[in-house]
């Protein structure tokens, strides 16, 4: 297939191969951030000097990245970055199965839709090609482990991921040495692109990613315990 997205990067990491379910610390609505970041890095949109968010090219062929880009596009304002990482999830409820869509249709994921007590819809999304996880993972060791300078769409990649605590997870099997490692690394990569003016507008969008995140982790639940 294709060269992933970021949100295809971070879901892989996020989910259970045999489960096809969300695994340790991941919250599937970090990948609202990290679509953002992707409509940046291939041009869709551009990100002024007001941190405003401003479509700049027709819609990526992409499916999730498309959907997201119709709904950037629809509103008649330029709005900020924070506008839309706190909009995109009462637009786009189901990122995990959004961002998926390519995946599917390549073979990576299976896509398996079941009920609980027969009524409330569940959806899991098992690995059924691990070729495209593989290399991916090799590629974040080598970068994280073995200290291989990334490239912009790597180190943004190790952003997400710093930002989202996923670290570990993308470099399970390793050791306690070299996990502490990995992390102290991935601090230094996603330090390391808050004063790139390139980079700075998908590393905003990382970060509040994962500030948004933990928002709504906090509220659901805070509302739910009452």
């Amino acid at each position: 297939m294709t060269d992933l997205l970021l949100s295809e990067e971070l879901l892989l990491i996020g989910l259970d191969d045999e489960s096809g379910k969300a695994r340790g610390m991941f919250n599937p609505a970090s990948l609202h951030g990290a679509l953002l970041c992707d409509l940046v890095e291939r041009g869709a949109v551009t990100v002024d000097d007001r941190n405003k968010v401003v479509p700049a090219a027709a819609a990526p062929g992409h499916p999730a990245l498309a959907a997201v880009h119709e709904t950037i596009t629809a509103d008649p304002r330029p709005r900020s970055v924070s506008h839309w990482t706190g909009m995109l999830p009462s637009r786009h409820p189901k990122p995990a199965e959004l961002v998926a869509l390519r995946l599917v249709a390549d073979g990576v994921l299976a896509r398996e839709e079941g009920r609980v007590l027969g009524l409330f819809r569940t959806v899991r999304m098992p690995e059924t090609d691990p070729g495209p996880e593989r290399a991916l993972r090799e590629r974040l060791r080598s970068v994280l482990v073995q200290g291989t300078t990334p490239s912009p769409h790597d180190a943004l990649l190790v952003a997400l991921l710093h930002s989202t605590h996923q670290v570990r997870a993308a470099v399970s099997g390793v050791d306690t040495a070299q996990r502490r490692a990995a992390e102290k690394r991935a601090r230094a990569v996603a330090k390391g692109l808050e004063s790139d003016p390139v980079l700075k507008a998908q590393y905003d969008a990382a970060v509040l990613a994962a500030v948004m995140t933990t928002v709504t982790t906090v509220v659901v639940t805070t509302g739910g315990s009452s």
